[in-house]
């Protein structure tokens, strides 16, 4: 039965795009069919009728096929694209405006006119930064869930664990550029505070160290997925 299982994916794979993502659909897809029909024989179904199941949960794939010329299946409305362009852009001049207004400040003298600008544009620019860190944190987020449908078969399920993932690899990106944004803001600032640039550069350390928990983060997050799976 498996090597019927084997001759049905050739067939509905044939007219499928010549390219790796193709490839890999393919052999995910039908690794899923042949687990499922050894754990339908295995809880006692005849092979007959494990494979028809299997057959009939496959679904069309061809909706799959445009997808496997695509960069991913993450895709926003041509207007929500635009504002999620519009709030990085944005983020990324809040933070730039951040550091010169520290620039500013610190230009003035740690005591000028019997005031520490240097300290008050330090708190200013981090103030600052609140907004475009929101900003990048909730443009990751921009993207729906996916709408599984109300009797989902393998197509379905493969659409929905492939968003969720291209879901997640934009949230992280959009944290990591949180983290390093930021650790580039508070380096200047601080070295400029204190001038101390032999110890300051410890804060990029500080921000692989950070990178590397939240991708540790996510990662417990997929196997605690997995496992109830």
């Amino acid at each position: 039965m498996k090597e019927k299982i084997i001759q049905h994916f050739n067939e509905i794979f044939r007219d499928a795009p010549k390219t790796r993502k193709a490839l890999d659909l393919k052999q995910e897809m039908m690794q899923n069919a042949m687990d499922k029909y050894d754990d339908m024989v295995a809880e006692g179904y005849l092979e007959e009728d494990a494979y028809h199941n299997v057959i009939n949960s496959i679904g069309d794939v061809t909706d799959l096929f445009s997808e496997t010329e695509e960069k991913n299946l993450l895709t926003l409305p041509e207007e929500d694209r635009k504002k999620r362009a519009m709030l990085n852009a944005v983020a990324v001049g809040l933070y730039i405006f951040a550091a010169t207004v520290f620039f500013f400040f610190g230009s003035m003298g740690n005591n000028y006119w019997g005031y520490n600008f240097a300290s008050f544009g330090f708190v200013i620019a981090l103030l600052i930064c609140i907004a475009p860190t929101v900003m990048l944190v909730y443009a990751a987020n921009m993207y729906p869930d996916y709408s599984k449908k109300e009797k989902s078969d393998m197509v379905d399920a493969y659409k929905a664990t492939k968003y969720s993932k291209n879901k997640e690899l934009a949230v992280k990106k959009s944290i990591y550029s949180v983290i390093w944004s930021l650790t580039l803001v508070l380096y200047f600032i601080i070295s400029f505070l204190t001038f101390e640039w032999r110890y300051t550069w410890i804060l990029f350390l500080i921000a692989a160290c950070l990178q590397a928990i939240v991708k540790l983060i996510f990662d417990l997050k997929n196997v605690e997925k997995d496992d109830v799976l």
